[in-house]
Parts: C-alpha cells; sequence; structure tokens
C-alpha cells in the first residue's frame, strides 16, 4: 500500500473525512436559522419532502460504502418517503427520517433537526437551556442512565443512574426529542431488575455541563476532562500544559469517556502535545494510496508520565487518541471499550437549516491501521463501574488510572 504524509493543515471543516464534491458543508459552528414554516401546511410538506431527498441523494451519491452495507438504499427511502413527506410538524418529520438512517447501523451517518441542531450549539458554548437533567449513553441499540443532575427535574422525577430508556412521548429514539421548557415529557425506563418504569419529566432550564474541566488532586495528578475535539479545546489544552511548567504535577489523567469526537485538525493538536518530535496521529484508507496524517510541532508540550480516560461513549476522535496512546506507548488506557464509531464524516447542512451527518471514508490508526469502526479501543487496564459505584458517585475508572501512572 502507497502512502502519502500530510500536516494537519486541514481547515475547520474537517471531521475525521476527506473531501467530497458538490456537497453544501457545514461550518464548524456557525448554524444557520431555521427555515419557518405552518405545522400541517402545504409548505411544511414541501420543505419535508426538499429536506428528505437532499438527504437520501447525499448518501446515494457520496455515502463511503457503495453498498451502504447491505441496505438497499434506493427501494428504502422510496418506500418510506411518503409517510416520512407528510408529517405535519419539524419533530414528527424527523422522528420518522430516524428509522431510515438507522438502517445503516453507521453512528456517523444520521440528520439533526434545527431545533436539535440549536440545543446542540447552545450547550457547546455552554448557554443554558431546556433540559431534563439526566445524560444518557449509547450502549449497543439501547440508552442508559449515566448521570442525573442534582436538583434537575430527572431526579426530582425519580430518575436512577443505570436504567435503560425505553421511549420518550412514545419514541424510541433518544435524539429526536428536543426538549422544550415547562413541556412536560412521558418518560418510560426500564430499572436494573427489568421492571417497567413510567415517570413524567418536565423540561426545565438548567446551566450546560462545562466542555472542559481541570482538577489537580491532593495526590499532584491533574485531571483534564474536555467533551470534544475542536479549536476551544486545543486552546484550553495548551493552556493547561503551559500552567503545569511552573508547577509539574506527578502525573496527567486525560478524561474523554463523554468525548464523542470532532475535528481530525484538532486531534493532531492535541497529539502534538504529548510528544516532542513528529509523529503520525490517523491514516485516511484510500483505494491505492493511504493518507497518513502527522503532527507538527508545537512550543507547548507534556513528556511526563500521561493515562487516558475511556468509555462507551468515547467515539471517533477520542477512540484515535486512545489508540494513538496504544501504538505509541504513551501511557495506559483505562475504562471501557470505546463505541467503535471512527468512519470519517462531514455534516452537510439541509435545506431547512438541519444538518445532515454523512460518512465519507475508513479512519484507521496510525501504526497498526486497525479499523476501529464497530470494535472499539479495548483499554490496557479494563475497569467496568458497577451500579452501585455509579449511584454513589464513586469513580473506580479515575482511580485505577492514577494506580497505573508510575510512583513519584
Amino acid at each position: 500500500m502507497m502512502l502519502r504524509r500530510l500536516a494537519p493543515v486541514l481547515g475547520a471543516l474537517l471531521l475525521l473525512a476527506g473531501c467530497a464534491p458538490n456537497l453544501p458543508f457545514a461550518v464548524d459552528g456557525v448554524v444557520p436559522p431555521p427555515v419557518a414554516v405552518a405545522d400541517g401546511s402545504a409548505e411544511r410538506r414541501a420543505l419535508n419532502a426538499r429536506v428528505y431527498d437532499a438527504a437520501v441523494d447525499h448518501v446515494a451519491r457520496h455515502y463511503y460504502d457503495g453498498d451502504h452495507r447491505g441496505v438497499n438504499w434506493a427501494g428504502e427511502a422510496a418506500a418510506r418517503r411518503e409517510a416520512t413527506v407528510s408529517a405535519p410538524t419539524e419533530t414528527d418529520f424527523y422522528a420518522r427520517m430516524h428509522p431510515l438512517f438507522d438502517l445503516l447501523d453507521d453512528r456517523h451517518t444520521s440528520v439533526t433537526s434545527p431545533a436539535r441542531r440549536a440545543e446542540l450549539q447552545a450547550t457547546r458554548l455552554g448557554q443554558s437551556g431546556a433540559g431534563f437533567g439526566l445524560s444518557a449513553t449509547r450502549i449497543g441499540d439501547d440508552w442508559i442512565v449515566t448521570r442525573v443532575r442534582a436538583e434537575g427535574p430527572a431526579l426530582a422525577a425519580g430518575v436512577q443512574v443505570g436504567w435503560r430508556i425505553v421511549s420518550v412521548n412514545g419514541r424510541s429514539e433518544l435524539t429526536a426529542v428536543t426538549p422544550s421548557l415547562g413541556q412536560t415529557y412521558a418518560f418510560v425506563f426500564e430499572d436494573e431488575n427489568g421492571a417497567v418504569q413510567a415517570l413524567d419529566v418536565t423540561a426545565a432550564e438548567l446551566p450546560a455541563r462545562p466542555v472542559h474541566e481541570a482538577t489537580r488532586r491532593d495526590d499532584g495528578i491533574v485531571v483534564l476532562r474536555f467533551d470534544r475535539f475542536d479549536d476551544a479545546s486545543v486552546a484550553w489544552l495548551d493552556d493547561q500544559i503551559a500552567a503545569m511548567r511552573a508547577d509539574p504535577p506527578r502525573g496527567v489523567v486525560l478524561d474523554v469517556r463523554d468525548n464523542g469526537g470532532g475535528l481530525l485538525a484538532s486531534l493532531g493538536e492535541i497529539v502534538a502535545m504529548l510528544h516532542e518530535g513528529q509523529v503520525a496521529y490517523a491514516r485516511q484508507k484510500g483505494r491505492f494510496i493511504d493518507t497518513e496524517y502527522v503532527t507538527r510541532p508545537r512550543a507547548t508540550v507534556w513528556t511526563g508520565p500521561v493515562a487516558i480516560l475511556i468509555g462507551p461513549a468515547s467515539g471517533s476522535a477520542s477512540e484515535l487518541l486512545a489508540a494513538h496512546f496504544q501504538e505509541y506507548d504513551r501511557g495506559p488506557v483505562v475504562g471501557q471499550t470505546s463505541a467503535g464509531a471512527v468512519i470519517g464524516s462531514r455534516y452537510v447542512e439541509l435545506p431547512d437549516g438541519g444538518v445532515l451527518s454523512l460518512s465519507l471514508n475508513i479512519i484507521l490508526t496510525p501504526r497498526e491501521r486497525r479499523d476501529l469502526e464497530g470494535a472499539g479501543v479495548v483499554p490496557d487496564v479494563a475497569v467496568e463501574p458497577t451500579l452501585a459505584d455509579r449511584r454513589a458517585g464513586r469513580d473506580v475508572v479515575l482511580e485505577a488510572a492514577v494506580a497505573a501512572l508510575p510512583a513519584d
């Protein structure tokens, strides 16, 4: 296999992917205003049709796998079109679109409604907004409650960590639900004993969980949690490492357990912070030529002991970072197997202000050329918190990582 080497000068649009022609790629961090039409109107139907046809066509023309992972994409899209475009509201329309895209069994190819897109952008910017006060992680085909916020509506309703979300307002696809302030939603859960728990949860205004968090422990370990690979995370990590020069810690733990990925260029910048020399951090698989992405030297570098925490919600760039740790022997990878969602994708604008995430190519690990899609990264130190640990707030994964770092 021939190989090309590229430094990460790829621009802010790149999300673990190369280029595909004639696609209206979204600009990272820029959310256009939604197109407003009346519910149940002819204009609503016409807009639905434009969005549906555009999304289906983009997948048909540009999806990385010409066989669409064994799915008869054209046939399925045609069979579902009428029922989908006749949906009377934006919420119903996107809820009906999700099952079509779920057929691909590809976490990187999906559609997001304008309302949900705006909500995600507000969260990313640290703005408060309507929410339920719970976090859920997709494990296999299930959504499992992994965090319940103190003083939030989910806690008040009696929601427990570890419960499986069966449905919200009758919908099984959690990402199809965008909470509206003051509106009550009918949740159905299954608890740890298999019993059904039907609870009403009213969305309330909640502050966003910080995307970045730095903690210096009494034992001299610095824990750096960041939940996205983007320019802001690169700048934040650069500041943290620069501050550590004046008072070096005993070791560093990078926490990407809630990090679903982001920009390939940002992954390269973060990998560069862990090495003094130039190293590879990803490969893009080609038919005849692989493209190898390598770091550029940085002034701010941490060469001391470091570990990384991963789990089922660690996806995409997080998985490549963990794989890099293993292949370059940079430090222990601790936790649970990652999501296995590492196909290169980019966001494509839809006519109503929504967005399509579209898989465009296969991304491999830098040295061993591992394809992590559907497999994930298996940690060096496997730690699975018990339900009792999670509900008591005991972070046994972090403690295992601290124990795996070299002693003074």
